[in-house]
């Protein structure tokens, strides 16, 4: 029984070790250099950070568990501190009571105002649903411009999912609640504060855990193939028979589950693509002297005049990062594979320098001691207004092939945390079941899978 698994992602690290102890031996193939997806690191002369900010935060008892099980003591807690980059201030996010008066008293007034005059959602846009809920004077002063910064799509040409999912990805804790303007002020007038405790890797960066799970799944049994692509899928009437590899090599599988880009996926089983479209992200990487004047793990910047949309500070999450007496900072700026940012990201590090001094989250030029720019594609699906019908057409496609299915962040097309895709590859594990595989038999799930979200 042979079964492959595209992407060492934690999606697909997750499913790979889970289906390892069952005694199911896995192959993963890996297109990158190292597992981890969008949780690998990246470790410099003296110091490392991750791409952008990545921790463990669950409500789950059945991720923590897995958390506890496989990462045992070597984690810590660390105390929640995020911020918002807001008509040139910093402000803690979620916003509390102090923010309130920081913020001009005219976006204070109209937002009151629109607690009892928002308009009704009228569609399935974005623009549609942030009105509703948050009403105009905060979707003009942050939403329109912070997404079709990031997104580079116009707010009415966006589906509202992305909004839903958006502002649920950046508010992390459920036991905050920010999902319209009424339940946003109640938190913010609360006296009562909710202190959010984030777990991260003691000894090292985030990329411990994905190789962790490699190295138990190697320990299993199992086979992790880096630095290798998908040429080719050989298809024989509704069934996956066998991959090529960029090497040659040709693997028989009994079951494909694949974790990558399903555009990829559609071009290589011979399918018309479904136009899922993701954003992909330039990392500027830069080691700075001295303690971080606005200490936090991340910052959010949606001023168009700022050219990155995030930061997250690698010592804030583990002092051990850095050198004594120097912090890491990623910035992000969100992007598309093959344009000007992708291609030239290189000559814009004055301009984000600049931008970094002007928002005083490093001190001055000759602080910088350190700078790589990485390039991380299909970092973000794109919730277009006719999303939710390409989704349905890829799935369709999917479900033809009776042995392959696809999952996770990316292969799920799916705007996800880790947390998620960890539960999600721990419901899939489940619905394996070693004894009734075999080769002429389907796999018990296929087309999509993202779990029960």
């Amino acid at each position: 029984m042979n079964i492959t698994i595209v992407g060492a992602g934690v999606a697909g690290l997750t499913l790979g070790y889970l289906l390892s102890k069952k005694g199911i031996p896995v192959t993963i193939i890996e297109k990158e250099d190292e597992v981890g997806g969008l949780a690998r690191s990246f470790h410099y002369k003296n110091w490392s950070i991750d791409i952008g900010p990545h921790r463990f935060h669950t409500d789950d008892p059945v991720v923590q568990n897995f958390l506890n099980t496989t990462m045992q003591d070597l984690l810590i807690e660390i105390p929640r501190n995020s911020k918002v980059f807001f008509y040139g201030k910093h402000f803690e996010w979620p916003l509390t009571l102090k923010s309130l008066f920081q913020l001009p008293p005219a976006l204070i007034l109209q937002s009151v105002q629109d607690l009892m005059f928002r308009p009704r959602s009228t569609g399935e846009s974005f623009e549609s649903y942030v009105m509703c809920k948050y009403g105009k004077a905060l979707t003009n002063s942050f939403f329109r411009e912070y997404t079709e910064k990031f997104l580079k799509i116009k707010l009415d040409k966006c589906h509202r999912d992305w909004a839903e999912t958006g502002i649920n990805r950046a508010t992390i804790d459920e036991n905050v609640k920010t999902s319209s303007i009424i339940e946003l002020l109640f938190g913010i007038l609360s006296r009562k504060k909710i202190q959010t405790n984030f777990l991260y890797p003691k000894n090292g960066a985030i990329d411990i855990f994905p190789k962790l799970l490699s190295e138990q799944i190697v320990l299993l049994g199992g086979t992790i193939m880096t630095n290798t692509k998908v040429d080719k899928i050989i298809k024989e009437n509704s069934l996956v028979k066998s991959i090529v590899l960029n090497s040659g090599q040709e693997l028989e599988t009994d079951y494909l589950l694949w974790s990558g880009c399903p555009s990829n996926l559609e071009k290589l089983i011979g399918f018309q693509t479904s136009n899922l479209t993701f954003c992909s992200t330039v990392l500027c990487n830069l080691l700075v002297e001295g303690p971080p004047p606005v200490p936090s793990q991340w910052e959010y910047f949606g001023s168009r005049e700022i050219i990155f949309c995030r930061v997250s500070t690698n010592t804030s999450f583990n002092i051990d990062l850095a050198p004594q007496g120097y912090y890491g900072i990623c910035a992000e700026i969100v992007c598309y594979k093959n344009d000007y940012v992708w291609k030239e990201a290189d000559n814009l590090l004055n301009i984000i320098i600049q931008n970094l001094i002007k928002t005083k989250v490093v001190r001055n030029f000759n602080s910088i001691v350190d700078v790589h720019f990485e390039r991380i594609g299909q970092t973000y699906p794109i919730y277009s207004i006719d999303y939710i019908e390409k989704l349905k057409a890829y799935k369709e496609k999917m479900k033809a092939v009776k042995n392959l299915l696809a999952f996770g962040r990316t292969g799920g097309f799916w705007y996800n945390n880790m947390d998620h895709s960890i539960k999600s590859s721990i419901d899939l594990a489940d619905k394996i079941d070693k004894d009734k595989l075999s080769s002429s038999a389907p796999i018990p799930v296929n087309g999509v899978f993202r779990g029960d979200f």
